[in-house]
């Protein structure tokens, strides 16, 4: 490549980023408008709900990971006069970088000190600036892109629209059905695996209902095998051929109206407030309050004031509060269901 420095503007580029967490006023408000273009919003929302819920930021580090670089060759704009074709015009090489986007954050309420992480994948555009190189572009990747780097993993309901094998059935049951429900062991695995992703499963493209599924039913919480995807809550190891699982394992509204469906059994709880959760129960969310639910995280902890504090994928998030307040995904006519796994 003929500008070696691409990777120090990377570096420098998310470090501007980071001091979005220590400005304030006017400086922040520049800052703002300096990055609003390049993926900051949801960084900006998370900042301003802190300061409104009183936390004090005492340290955010971010990290920053280059996981593939594809160089591309451009046609520059040229005189838009010129009668030359675009081929013979000044070309210019553009660079595109996949990066995560490791942030820690400590923050202090009162006397207590907590920790939040997330990752962001990214896609950056970078062009030639002065003998070095410029982040044009960020635009966010998702989750398969990130677990699979240079593969198209298949949508996630074309291939459970597939009938699941019958074969597994009745062993299943008899090997999940009488499971108790171990809150500890929800916890462990939502720890272990928020930011990554155990290989015994697939990884979507959005992840985060597979996410909590594997969750669950590392905690006990028993599968419920079924002929075909819109029945039960099952994933299906399939040696020397292609997994399968259910609607309600990999897909937030089916995993929904499955817990409705366990609601009418005694086997969960819809409970009316977030504080009435406990650790390894799960909070499901309908972005624009229109019936479909479409994000799901798991409960892992508890703010001082008793808010809970969830594990997620999609955007891989490590104690984040509970609302999503800071998602751009978040609108006014967000909806949650706030469901308790009973352990009996």
């Amino acid at each position: 490549m003929n500008h070696p420095g691409w990777a120090d503007a990377i570096r420098t580029y998310y470090e501007q980023k980071n001091q979005i967490w220590f400005q304030g006023g006017a400086g922040l408000s520049r800052m703002v408008a300096s990055f609003r273009v390049h993926g900051c919003q949801e960084a900006l929302l998370w900042y301003q709900r802190l300061a409104r819920r009183r936390r004090t930021v005492l340290q955010s580090v971010t990290r920053v990971d280059t996981r593939r670089v594809r160089r591309q060759l451009t046609n520059g704009p040229g005189d838009p006069k010129s009668q030359k074709p675009a081929s013979a015009r000044l070309s210019t090489e553009k660079l595109w970088v996949d990066v995560l986007e490791h942030v820690q954050l400590l923050y202090r309420t009162g006397e207590d000190v907590g920790e939040e992480r997330r990752i962001y994948p990214w896609r950056l555009a970078l062009l030639p600036a002065g003998g070095t190189w410029r982040v044009v572009e960020e635009r966010p990747l998702n989750d398969a892109d990130r677990a699979v780097w240079g593969t198209s993993p298949q949508e996630q309901e074309g291939k459970s629209a597939d009938r699941a094998p019958g074969w597994w059935r009745e062993r299943w049951r008899k090997l999940f059905s009488f499971r108790r429900f171990d809150r500890l062991q929800v916890f462990k695995y939502a720890e272990l695996w928020w930011d990554g992703y155990n290989p015994r499963f697939r990884a979507f493209r959005v992840d985060c209902t597979n996410f909590v599924s594997q969750c669950l039913w590392h905690g006990g919480f028993p599968m419920e095998p079924a002929e075909r995807p819109e029945q039960g809550w099952w994933y299906a190891w399939k040696e020397g051929g292609e997994d399968r699982w259910s609607l309600s394992w990999a897909v937030s509204h089916s995993l929904y109206w499955y817990m409705v469906q366990k609601a009418r059994e005694g086997k969960v709880r819809f409970v009316d407030l977030p504080g009435r959760l406990y650790v390894g129960d799960i909070i499901l969310y309908d972005w624009n309050g229109d019936g479909t639910w479409q994000h799901a995280a798991v409960v892992v902890d508890f703010d001082p004031e008793g808010q809970p504090l969830v594990n997620a994928h999609t955007t891989a998030s490590y104690h984040r509060l509970w609302d999503y307040g800071d998602s751009p995904a978040w609108t006014r006519e967000t909806r949650y269901a706030f469901i308790h796994i009973e352990d009996g």
